[in-house]
């Protein structure tokens, strides 16, 4: 038998699966009720361990603790850092494991892949610090039609690199031609580029609970069968769907709109990086090469178009799976009412 193999992030492995406790998702649930309004985002940090076993690589979320909430815009970088050191240092003092292995956070509608938050630069501190680091999205909106929502998901390994790039040249990466698969005289594709499904992938999320709590549900489940009342969650039967797509439908006619403006900025500045080069290379004395003048003018980042397309994509999967799933009650409604027996 394969002896397990543990450890903190070890690089060079992947991701299969993320276990997560019980406990773990209803702290994360219990913080965003708490804060009072779905619209604000909250976040966290999650510890465990990773383990792999017979090339199977699992990582486990055993706890987790919220990271305190501020309505300052200016709020130090170095008091967070210095709460989540502090509250290490009290986990490792009562015997919990204290290994970051990622963190969570909530989002409203899929505002978690809003530009203006920082999803993905967050995630790649992690990532680049702990590669095998989750971000754990919570939607208490989408919970709320009748399921819990909650999704692990990491930068992929072409995504982090072209980020890193970007970050090394001074914020100036995701260029057209960083993005564009590049190619070579015989046709050869030597670049694939970076495209939407590039950002971001999915991993298996599975929730696991000790023994005991199997036990005292198990035992609840056996007193609701033999004769204490029983409240039955008819929610999941809920057929009103206008709300929910409406709202998805207005964020993503947002997003698109966002996109244009987006496109509209992106060439104004492409064009004034091009005339910047042109003078630059008629008042210099000695011919500038192509290089150089790309350094000193830049094209602009197309990373902001990226991440917004990337937040229509989702929007769209949203309103094709949730209307997926309303068809699926009406039919079954549509079946009761004609064969009631």
């Amino acid at each position: 038998m394969t002896e397990p193999m543990y450890g903190v992030a070890t690089a060079g492995t992947r991701l299969d699966c993320v276990q997560i406790d019980g406990l773990v998702v209803l702290k994360i649930i219990k913080h965003c009720r708490d804060e009072g309004n779905p619209s604000v985002m909250i976040s966290g940090q999650l510890l465990g361990m990773d383990i792999t076993l017979e090339g199977t690589t699992t990582l486990e979320v055993t706890s987790c603790f919220p990271m305190p909430h501020s309505s300052e815009e200016d709020q130090s970088g170095e008091e967070m850092e210095s709460y989540a050191t502090e509250m290490l240092r009290c986990m490792r003092e009562v015997n919990v494991d204290n290994n970051t292995v990622g963190w969570y956070q909530s989002s409203y509608m899929n505002s978690w892949l809003d530009p203006e938050r920082p999803t993905v630069a967050t995630q790649f501190q992690f990532q680049d610090t702990v590669p095998k680091s989750v971000c754990l999205v919570y939607d208490p909106v989408r919970t709320s039609t009748g399921s819990v929502h909650l999704k692990a998901y990491r930068l992929t390994d072409r995504f982090m690199a072209k980020y890193k790039q970007h970050l090394e040249s001074n914020e100036h990466g995701f260029t057209e031609q960083d993005i564009r698969p590049k190619f070579d005289y015989s046709g050869k594709c030597l670049d694939e580029g970076v495209t939407i499904e590039d950002i971001f992938e999915e991993v298996p999320i599975r929730i696991h609970n000790s023994t005991l709590v199997n036990a005292m549900l198990y035992d609840w489940a056996c007193e609701g069968t033999m004769g204490a009342k029983m409240h039955c969650d008819f929610e999941r039967l809920d057929l009103s769907t206008r709300p929910f797509l409406e709202k998805s439908m207005e964020l993503m006619l947002d997003g698109i709109e966002n996109l244009r403006q987006d496109q509209e900025r992106s060439e104004y500045r492409k064009r004034d990086a091009e005339r910047k080069r042109k003078d630059y290379r008629r008042n210099a004395r000695e011919e500038p090469s192509k290089d150089e003048l790309m350094k000193l003018f830049p094209d602009p980042s197309r990373l902001e178009g990226l991440l917004i397309a990337n937040q229509v994509s989702s929007y769209c999967n949203s309103v094709a799976n949730f209307s997926g799933l309303s068809f699926n009650k009406l039919y079954l409604i549509k079946e009761l009412q004609e064969n009631p027996k």
